[in-house]
């Protein structure tokens, strides 16, 4: 028996990064991109209505940010794999994120095995837990 394809949901609040995302993600079996949003509010609504199983979600949008969005999601849907994307690596940017939940970081600019072993890595932790 096949195992379900994970459903992702990509945010972030540039076209180009969402097609990169969408591209990597669209030739990959376990993975099935189910939404996308450019800022934090929406990823907040479509969590809430498409429930996906990962969410790619970028630090910096405009209407709310990535780590706000980030602590909504976990209030709403803590069963959801969420993993930061962006060019942001601070200490204190990348502390905050992972004390509201986030499983892992997408760094920009990134590459289709990177994106991957990000991804499967903030899966091992959650089968793990």
């Amino acid at each position: 028996m096949t195992q379900a394809r994970k459903r992702m949901l990509i945010v972030d609040d540039n076209d180009l990064t969402r097609a990169l995302l969408r591209g990597l993600l669209r030739n990959e079996e376990e993975y099935e991109v189910v939404g996308e949003a450019s800022n934090g509010e929406m990823a907040v609504e479509l969590t809430q209505r498409l429930k996906p199983d990962i969410v790619c979600l970028d630090v910096d949008m405009p209407k709310m940010g990535g780590l706000e969005a980030l602590a909504r999601i976990r209030e709403i849907s803590p069963q959801t794999v969420v993993l930061m994307v962006t060019a942001h690596t601070e200490r204190e940017t990348v502390q905050t994120a992972i004390a509201h939940g986030a499983a892992g970081y997408i760094v920009k600019p990134f590459n289709a095995g990177r994106v991957l072993s990000a991804i499967e890595a903030a899966m091992a932790k959650v089968v793990q837990k």
